[in-house]
């Protein structure tokens, strides 16, 4: 995670647009001190801020936090490595400016059907996930669906509590789509996780995944999560 070329990329977007700090910071509700903190690669916004610039400035948060505008029409390789790098910037999306330090792992699966990339963010006081990819891995499938409900869950002693849920099974008047087209818009952004374990490293998550295809059928699919490493 490159502070200063963050800095430097808002630090550019406001002088394109011939703003001052404090027209900024007045337009993201923070302080101007702030704006000059983050310029200075000295501090990232949170993730509130950093979706208030987005829409003010009209670029992705994915630019924002890889430094630069991305490019279009670049190879398939290019692509994949800066998708892997967005996913480690991404614990920039939960840093607070005025909360405790944060700790980052990364979030995976060890399925053999599914691979997940994501990343949880945690302090004393705080804890957040954030799941930006799930690629389902057999690349013959030919089965396609109508509807899909994607439910993260954290598992402890024997009961299931839900954590988040996005998609519904309802039959829509749609394309069908296969598993891996669906997947492509599903991610999970959960700010405030209270999780059971002291350390949500030991927490037992799994994600949940109801497909309905075009006869009424629903298909399920448990894919288990491991946070593991450091994303420090």
């Amino acid at each position: 995670m490159n502070q200063e070329k963050i800095g430097k990329f808002i630090l550019d977007l406001r002088k394109q647009n011939k703003m001052t700090q404090k027209e900024l910071a007045d337009k993201l509700n923070v302080t101007a001190q702030a704006v000059s903190k983050w310029e200075n690669g000295r501090g990232i916004p949170d993730i509130e801020i950093l979706q208030k610039i987005s829409t003010e400035f009209n670029v992705n948060i994915e630019s924002i936090l890889n430094g630069e505008k991305n490019k279009k029409k670049m190879p398939i390789k290019y692509i994949l490595i800066i998708l892997l790098v967005i996913i480690l910037l991404g614990v920039a999306i939960y840093l607070l400016l005025n909360s405790s330090d944060y700790n980052f792992t990364d979030i995976k699966s060890t399925s053999n059907n599914f691979n997940v990339n994501g990343v949880a963010a945690y302090s004393s006081d705080k804890n957040s996930i954030y799941i930006s990819k799930i690629e389902y891995l057999d690349g013959d499938e030919e089965e396609k669906y109508v509807g899909m409900e994607c439910t993260l869950y954290e598992s402890h002693d024997n009961l299931e509590e839900k954590v988040s849920q996005c998609g519904s099974l309802k039959e829509e008047k749609q394309t069908p789509k296969t598993l891996s087209e669906l997947l492509k818009e599903t991610e999970f952004k959960v700010e405030n996780f209270s999780c059971t374990s002291k350390n949500i490293k030991n927490s037992n998550l799994y994600i949940s995944i109801n497909v309905l295809d075009t006869e009424g059928k629903i298909t399920t699919y448990k894919v288990p999560l491991v946070l593991t490493g450091s994303c420090n």
